[in-house]
């Protein structure tokens, strides 16, 4: 993470910024560990003074993003031996069939939601290679999953950058600060449907609420 944010101070006012970006969001599904939104949002706040430009970060994100997650997809449809082992096991059987049952009916809100989901863009991509989703779906539900999450990293930097705009590391700061608490909030919501779906399933007659996909699909991962 920090060579990645020494390598973004050194080329934020050049063209390789643009390229940087494209790389990190590429690499976020299948190496999660790469910070994309660190990285993006850090960018980001820089732009608020007007180098680089938001609509090029933009456009570097999301075309990386969907790169990176078509890539996924392609490893979980292509089934390698670490993805044959993993689904030869009973856990991973009952898990992907209630996962397939939730792509079928709401497939494109996992996809667009999964990205905002801490662990979850990995997880649903790479289940939806599993599952065989439709490719030409899984790049349209993606394509926007990809651009609401670029609008909303680049959107969150220049907050911050416009804020303090003359101390940008505080933009920075504020910015990420700003996104770790929306992804706190959303990993809270994620656990509460997760604690409502085990209740649901001890008790047969209870309600089953149809958004408790969100733990199902993180779960795979």
């Amino acid at each position: 993470m920090d060579l990645a944010l020494d390598i973004l101070r050194t080329t934020v006012e050049s063209p390789w910024v643009y390229l940087l970006v494209f790389v990190i969001a590429g690499m976020d599904s299948l190496f999660p560990i790469v910070p994309s939104e660190t990285v993006l949002i850090t960018a980001a706040a820089y732009a608020a003074a007007g180098i680089p430009s938001p609509l090029g970060l933009l456009l570097a994100a999301m075309v990386g993003a969907l790169i990176g997650d078509f890539a996924a997809h392609l490893v979980g449809r292509g089934g390698g031996s670490l993805v044959q082992r993993w689904t030869r096991s009973s856990r991973a059987k009952r898990l992907l069939a209630h996962t397939e049952e939730i792509f079928a009916r709401r497939g494109g809100v996992v996809l667009i939601a999964g990205r905002f989901i801490p662990g979850g863009r990995s997880a649903t991509t790479l289940s939806s290679g599993i599952l065989k989703y439709p490719r030409t779906r899984f790049l349209i539900f993606d394509a926007l999953g990809c651009l609401a999450w670029a609008i909303y990293s680049i959107g969150v930097g220049l907050l911050g950058g416009v804020l303090f705009e003359d101390q940008p590391l505080l933009g920075v700061g504020l910015g990420i600060g700003i996104a770790l608490a929306i992804t706190g909030v959303a990993e809270l919501t994620r656990r509460l449907l997760a604690r409502r779906k085990a209740r649901a399933d001890q008790d047969p007659a209870a309600h089953r609420d149809p958004a408790d996909w969100t733990a199902a699909a993180v779960d795979v991962a």
